[in-house]
């Protein structure tokens, strides 16, 4: 992946590489020590001290706020396509796309404007209709940390031994937190936690991963 980024940015005019890296620390130390205008980073980048998804993009804000965001994704779902830009990501391309769209998300966030490749406007667009972000609905504080753990690939019964309750009850808050969130099937669940920064991206992408095999 690496290998194929440099080869594609060094064909574009004007637009200099700093540096590559494969996780969030060496991307944090990378632009520490180095002048950066842009980043383009994976949305799932496991591996480093910083995380990654949301908690990763949130943390670069705050760190370098003068720099530029453009997040490069195989994720499609709606939700996740406007948390990214809620946290200030200036540019998202989706994988599915063009890459040559990175050229120009890059240029864009250059100027400060915000891009989207057509995937990806076709999903922040469906967000849009489908109120996905107007979602505002209140979820008491162990609701919230057992879909945590849900989406980190614990059961219901691997929950209730790590907080110490039942499994029933468990299942319980798992059901009350679905039911105010409007989710319907657990890869729901992965979505929002992923979504809102509950979890590494990685993470639920490696739950999937093992959800597909073993489905096959």
């Amino acid at each position: 992946m690496l290998a194929g980024m440099e080869h594609l940015l060094s064909k574009f005019e004007g637009i200099a590489l700093i540096g590559l890296v494969s996780d969030s620390t060496a991307l944090v130390d990378l632009l520490g020590r180095s002048i950066c205008d842009v980043v383009v980073t994976d949305f799932s980048m496991p591996g480093g001290r910083y995380g990654d998804g949301l908690s990763l993009l949130r943390f670069l804000k705050r760190r370098f706020p003068a720099i530029r965001l453009v997040v490069l994704t195989s994720i499609e779902n709606s939700a996740v396509m406007q948390g990214i830009l809620n946290v200030g990501a200036t540019g998202i391309v989706s994988k599915s796309d063009e890459l040559a769209q990175l050229e120009v998300a890059i240029r864009m966030a250059h100027l400060g404007n915000r891009y989207l490749s057509p995937k990806v406007e076709q999903l922040v667009n469906q967000a849009v209709e489908e109120g996905e972000e107007g979602r505002s609905a209140k979820l008491s504080k162990r609701e919230t940390e057992v879909l945590r753990m849900f989406a980190e690939g614990l059961s219901v019964s691997e929950i209730g031994l790590r907080a110490g309750r039942s499994s029933k009850t468990i299942s319980a808050q798992k059901m009350a937190a679905m039911k105010k969130l409007g989710l319907k099937h657990d890869t729901d669940i992965f979505n929002y936690a992923q979504t809102h920064g509950l979890v590494q991206a990685s993470q639920t992408s490696q739950k999937n991963a093992r959800r597909d095999d073993s489905s096959v």
